[in-house]
């Protein structure tokens, strides 16, 4: 499939309704474009253009006898988006990336006049995971170590890491309440004492610890929504890479139907009190198993498998991705810098399409 689409691509143009990960497995010159006309008004102007391959990301009719057409509106294969990924990252970074997902939520909610919002942060939930759903999650790229959170060197939690980076500065909840919704209820299974991680992703949402997410739908199922944001955190295949020596392909697969069937009872809550708004879900990370990847050890100085935050040779197999401040050397798929540990199943932190690229998931109610 990949073959056919750089074939044509050396013919003229192409245009069609493109899932969003298909440049990223196309070659750096091609040149991604929005819209048809614009590329025919470029062709038939007078000022030259350079010759290069353009995809055109939308199909437009009107153009059909001018461009040629495919339908590639389903992901293309994870193989090929890992293959192109180290050398793609500008590519990767014109997605929806996990530092945009407040922004994104915050403007729906604009447009849409949503009246209650509910997200739903899972900790590991790869976009492969998810990518057959019926909600038709949207590919978002974490543009740094993926990883649940990581500090600077005084041992402050950085903003822009993980979950914290999907919240945003100001955090969503303000965001949220400038646009009306302005009581606000967090759920997790961490409390804010003790916790510098959980009192910064709840900033300014009262936080409730919960053991489960029974006992947070059945809480959340008591409130009146009208005018409320909610915020939980769920476990996801972070729960059985770490401290698991094996696991199951069925197991994982469980978990992630666990997930969305959350999912979907959340939004019926919204459907019982007949409130617009909306339920997103989204994740810190993605997971590379150990059973379905041959990892190589790459033999650089590392504290974790997947990646440091020291500078390594340019031979190494990794990319710079920074964050915080900080400077992360994202190790490339096979490698690792460290050794797995024995009870460990799955390992995630470093640069592939299993472990930076997770889904977003929106279910509108009554809108």
């Amino acid at each position: 499939m990949i073959d056919d689409l750089l074939r044509l691509l050396a013919i003229a143009p192409v245009m069609g309704r493109i899932h969003p990960l298909w440049p990223l497995c196309l070659p750096p010159e091609t040149e991604i474009a929005a819209d048809a006309r614009s590329v025919a008004l470029e062709m038939d102007g007078a000022a030259a253009h350079a010759a290069r391959p353009v995809l055109i990301t939308e199909l437009n009719h009107a153009y059909s006898d001018r461009f040629l057409t495919v339908s590639l509106a389903a992901p293309p294969p994870a193989e090929a988006v890992n293959d192109r990924l180290p050398d793609g990252l500008a590519a990767a970074r014109s997605l929806l990336t996990h530092r945009r997902v407040a922004e994104r939520i915050a403007d729906d909610t604009r447009q849409r006049g949503y009246r209650c919002v509910i997200l739903l942060l899972v900790d590991g939930l790869s976009y492969e995971d998810t990518r057959d759903w019926p909600e038709a999650p949207e590919p978002v790229f974490i543009d740094g170590p993926s990883i649940t959170f990581a500090r600077d060197p005084d041992g402050v939690v950085l903003p822009d890491v993980g979950f914290p980076a999907i919240l945003g500065r100001p955090p969503l909840a303000a965001r949220l309440a400038a646009l009306g919704l302005r009581r606000a209820r967090g759920y997790s299974y961490w409390s804010r004492q003790n916790n510098d991680v959980a009192a910064l992703m709840f900033d300014g949402v009262p936080l409730r610890r919960v053991a489960g997410m029974a006992e947070a739908l059945a809480l959340l199922g008591d409130e009146p929504l009208d005018g409320l944001y909610a915020q939980l955190v769920r476990i996801g295949t972070d729960g059985l890479a770490h401290g698991r020596r094996e696991v199951s392909a069925a197991e994982v697969a469980a978990t992630v139907a666990a997930v969305r069937a959350d999912l979907l009872r959340l939004a019926e809550l919204l459907d019982r009190q007949k409130v617009a708004g909306a339920v997103y879900l989204t994740a810190d990370h993605g997971m590379l198993w150990r059973r379905d990847h041959a990892l190589q050890l790459a033999r650089y100085p590392s504290a974790h498998p997947r990646y440091v935050t020291e500078a390594l040779p340019p031979e190494a197999p990794a990319s710079v991705l920074e964050a915080g401040g900080r400077a992360f050397s994202l190790f490339h798929y096979p490698y690792l810098g460290l050794n797995l540990r024995a009870n460990d199943s799955g390992v995630h932190g470093g640069l592939s399409y299993w472990e930076s690229l997770v889904p977003l998931v929106r279910i509108e109610v009554n809108v």
